[in-house]
């Protein structure tokens, strides 16, 4: 449910909002998706949600705003069929199927570079990644260690996470001196304390060096 309002006068409803808890930081025109850590908790509470006897008699309902130009309504559904892919144990295009009547307005996200972006992906494709993620055990709810994502995700941190958990992983290159242009990241020797934490042990570099090799 998306309005320039709260909704009001349902009666036997519940309604939940997660616009100015659960938000993505973009780097530039990028406004999502949501990351993994904000993934599981949404599933977490709202399975904690649907068990919980005092709403037994109620609908649920998640609600976003429409102020924005869509990106509150596509991120809030990224995290409703996320939901139906983990929990329910719904595929990617059932979930999808279930926005039907929203397709239209979903806007595709993009990356996080400047200027045009040369590709859409879309909200299907997100949740397919997902569902991915769930088949091969790349992501357990269960067992994921939600602490651990959010610890290295942020940039003081190393701006870095797992692809496939403990084989292969992401992180922002190495820059040996900051300055205006470089306020963010990384000696590559703070990278060498990281990788000898959580195990790795081959690294391969995909963009320009901003170090000593």
């Amino acid at each position: 449910m998306s309005d320039a309002r709260p909704p009001q006068n349902f009666k036997n409803a519940f309604f939940f909002n997660i616009d100015n808890d659960l938000t993505y930081f973009p780097f530039n025109k990028d406004f999502g998706p949501l990351n993994l850590a904000m993934v599981h908790r949404y599933a977490r509470e709202l399975a904690r949600l649907l068990r919980d006897q005092s709403y037994s008699e109620n609908r649920i309902f998640h609600y976003c705003s429409s102020q924005d130009p869509g990106d509150k309504m596509v991120n809030g559904a990224f995290l409703m069929g996320a939901f139906m892919i983990i929990i329910l144990k719904m595929t990617a295009e059932q979930a999808y199927d279930r926005f039907t009547p929203y397709h239209s307005v979903f806007k595709p996200y993009r990356d996080a570079s400047k200027g045009t972006c040369f590709y859409n992906c879309t909200l299907l494709h997100v949740l397919q990644g997902l569902e991915y993620a769930v088949r091969f055990g790349w992501y357990d709810f269960r067992t994921f260690n939600v602490k651990e994502y959010e610890y290295y995700e942020r940039v003081e941190n190393g701006d870095l996470n797992w692809i496939i958990p403990n084989k292969f992983a992401a992180f922002m290159g190495p820059i040996e001196n900051r300055d205006a242009h470089h306020r963010y990241g990384h000696h590559p020797n703070k990278y060498v304390e990281v990788f000898k934490n959580i195990g790795v042990s081959k690294v391969i570099r995909l963009n320009e060096e901003k170090y000593d090799k």
